[in-house]
């Protein structure tokens, strides 16, 4: 199906395109990866009167990682940067991001989509709304009233449903040097075929002595699993009283799912645990 009659503009500076979305509000549609907006329009989901394409913005492609700052990675830094970056000063993280981006999809998937994209998107299966939720990232967004930096756990609202103001532009996902610090990580991701979204997903991060275990793929966003995350802390390592801790947790974020989807999105958490708790195991 072609896409409706609309208009097409290519803003050169973010000054320009945050201009454009002050005038236009709700009119305006933004593309840079264009995987996820680009089928939406086809179907006729979307009826934009402009289609503001964002790929001529240079400063939109900045990825940094360094100790001072954290972590940077601006608007237009596609899913195979992120499968392909080197991170010295943060070699767990760039690890994490490789492994993590190399399951999205495929090969011109990753060429195109790009990660602050499907933070917009919010789709409740999506690959980077687990992980920066996880990472507790920010996003930045910016509009002609300033720029604000939100985490993407109060960012992401629902399902397709977002905290962005239609005049603000996300430019950029970031994360502070101690947030970017990772000891240990873990991850799994059950899927029918290789390149589909996720039946299960689930992120285990280790900070120091602190964890992070988060659950993806199921409910409306991302949740996080705290009984998982304290059974972790306090040593646990038997798969038991993990899948306990990670059922409880389930129980009480997700009580619509059956007893057999909790079961397998617990088994696929401790899957992830297990995975942070003895790499070779990845």
């Amino acid at each position: 199906m072609k896409l409706a009659p609309l208009d097409l503009r290519m803003p050169a500076s973010i000054d320009e395109a945050l201009g454009q979305l002050a005038a236009l509000g709700s009119d305006a549609q933004v593309l840079a990866g264009g995987q996820s907006l680009v089928p939406l329009l086809r179907y006729r989901v979307l009826r934009p009167h402009v289609l503001l394409d964002i790929n001529r913005i240079a400063a939109l492609s900045d990825l940094r990682f360094d100790d001072s700052h954290g972590v940077r990675i601006g608007a237009l830094v596609r899913h195979a940067a992120l499968e392909q970056v080197r991170a010295p000063l943060h070699a767990p993280l760039g690890a994490l991001l490789n492994a993590h981006a190399r399951e999205i999809a495929f090969h011109a998937v990753r060429n195109r989509g790009t990660a602050v994209g499907s933070i917009v998107q919010a789709d409740p299966k999506g690959d980077w709304p687990l992980l920066f939720s996880a990472l507790d990232a920010r996003i930045e967004l910016a509009s002609l009233r300033g720029v604000r930096s939100v985490p993407v756990r109060e960012f992401i609202l629902g399902p397709l449903l977002t905290a962005r103001a239609v005049d603000e532009l996300a430019t950029a996902l970031t994360l502070a040097p101690d947030e970017a610090t990772l000891t240990a990580w873990g991850r799994a991701k059950l899927m029918h075929r290789a390149g589909e979204y996720a039946m299960c997903s689930a992120i285990v991060l280790r900070r120091s002595h602190t964890w992070e275990c988060w659950l993806g793929a199921a409910g409306d966003k991302p949740c996080a699993l705290p009984r998982l995350a304290r059974a972790l802390a306090a040593g646990t390592t038997a798969r038991t009283p993990l899948l306990a801790a990670a059922g409880d947790d389930i129980a009480t974020a997700l009580p619509e799912l059956d007893r057999l989807e909790r079961r397998r999105h617990a088994v696929n958490a401790v899957d992830a645990a297990q995975r942070a708790l003895n790499p070779q195991a990845r």
